[in-house]
């Protein structure tokens, strides 16, 4: 098991403004990326894990514990490894965000939401690096939440003990704090996983065209 207490982010106005809409707003960004940049402190814990055993949609690790998941089920292969991980970017962010009026709260949200994704990106090229090769990201909740439950976070949890390590937990609810953090798995595959490719939802985070229903679509 293993932490990163540094995260090196590049934060980019231009980039971020990508993601929304008005260009209006890139004034009032540049001026609150630089208020948020000393808030926002990334980190994650994760390890690696071997899985022995396939059972439908059971994953069975060699560190005793079980995943139930649909997609990894049909996507892993006995005897590889995964790195499952909770990556944050701290509480101090939206706390701020929080004393602050509707529009720069709105804006605070939305740096919150790519220093996450940028975050979550260094450590996934960090896995990359390590298998030498494109890994795909498998995330509890995500797209319908129907391949990967979000009760799977509780299993993460155990695995990880990133309460201790980064300071991230779980509440009733299944909800993670701090809100800006996600939990997952990073695995090679035979074809990349996408969980947009699946969902039919709306979503400005959008990254892949929607496929249709996995289990109309999914390879043999």
């Amino acid at each position: 098991m293993g932490a990163l207490d540094r995260i090196p982010l590049d934060l980019d106005v231009a980039e971020l403004l990508k993601n929304l809409k008005g260009q209006e707003l890139g004034e009032h960004l540049a001026v609150l990326l630089e208020d948020a940049r000393v808030l926002i402190e990334p980190k994650a814990a994760y390890s690696t894990a071997r899985v022995v055993r396939l059972e439908n949609d059971q994953i069975y690790l060699e560190n005793g514990h079980v995943l139930r998941s649909m997609i990894l089920g049909d996507m892993l292969e006995r005897g590889q490894e995964i790195v499952p991980y909770v990556v944050t970017i701290g509480p101090k962010l939206e706390t701020e965000a929080s004393k602050r009026g509707l529009l720069q709260s709105f804006l605070l949200d939305k740096i919150g939401n790519y220093a996450l994704h940028k975050a979550c990106a260094y450590v996934k090229s960090r896995v990359e690096e390590r298998f030498g090769k494109t890994v795909s990201e498998f995330s509890p909740g995500s797209g319908t939440g129907e391949l990967f439950g979000i009760e799977q976070q509780e299993t993460l949890f155990r695995i990880l003990d990133p309460v201790n390590s980064i300071g991230v937990h779980l509440k009733t609810g299944l909800m993670m704090v701090p809100r800006k953090s996600v939990s997952g798995v990073f695995a090679t595959t035979r074809e990349e996983y996408v969980a947009c490719e699946y969902c039919p939802r709306r979503c400005e985070s959008r990254r892949a065209p929607f496929k249709g229903n996995y289990h109309s679509i999914k390879p043999a």
